[in-house]
């Protein structure tokens, strides 16, 4: 081979990287974007919840005789919102929609409620529960429903399922992580 041969075929290697490595960077600030504008819309929209929510974010007392079955909701951008979901511990707030909606930035039911338990939302392992695996046993998870009732829970177990059917705690919040499986955060209730 000669000197030329070798360079052009190290110019088109070279060209070939660069342009991977812009596709990349332009694919990676694009998914950037995407989260930040799933994340602001979801900080809006629980913004909307302090004046919907009557006495949002203080203790109002937890019965399960005060929440109602199935779950009221209110429709906030074009959303039917059901409450929020809260971990301080691990700086997660987020709005929580009715079955069937699903969008970066927000939890949804899955199935359940927090009145006959084994409640189950999911959310994005990506967005709004990208750090769900750092909570720990004993942990304080609340939901808040629409008419201001908090349902408390404490963090229990971490674990990996195929199918959600297999288990069985009063709340579970879930996010995918592969086609096969899912993350769970079991939690239990507590008064």
């Amino acid at each position: 081979m000669d000197n030329r041969t070798k360079h052009r075929k190290n110019t088109a290697v070279r060209l070939t990287a660069v342009l991977l490595i812009t596709g990349l960077a332009l694919f990676a600030g694009y998914r950037y974007m995407q989260l930040r504008s799933a994340s602001e819309h979801a900080d809006n929209v629980m913004k909307t919840l302090s004046s919907v929510i009557p006495g949002f974010g203080e203790d109002t007392g937890v019965s399960s005789s005060q929440g109602r079955d199935p779950l009221p909701a209110v429709v906030i951008d074009d959303k039917d919102i059901v409450g929020c979901i809260e971990i301080p511990s691990i700086d997660l707030a987020a709005p929580v929609t009715a079955a069937g909606y699903e969008e970066e930035g927000f939890a949804s039911v899955v199935d359940g409620s927090p009145v006959k338990g084994r409640f189950r939302l999911s959310g994005g392992r990506d967005d709004v529960f990208r750090k769900l695996a750092k909570a720990q046993p004993g942990d304080t998870a609340v939901f808040t429903d629409i008419d201001g009732v908090r349902y408390h829970y404490r963090v229990t177990t971490q674990f990996h399922l195929k199918d959600w059917n297999e288990a069985d705690n009063d709340l579970m919040l879930c996010y995918r992580t592969d086609d096969q499986t899912s993350f769970v955060l079991g939690c239990t209730r507590s008064e």
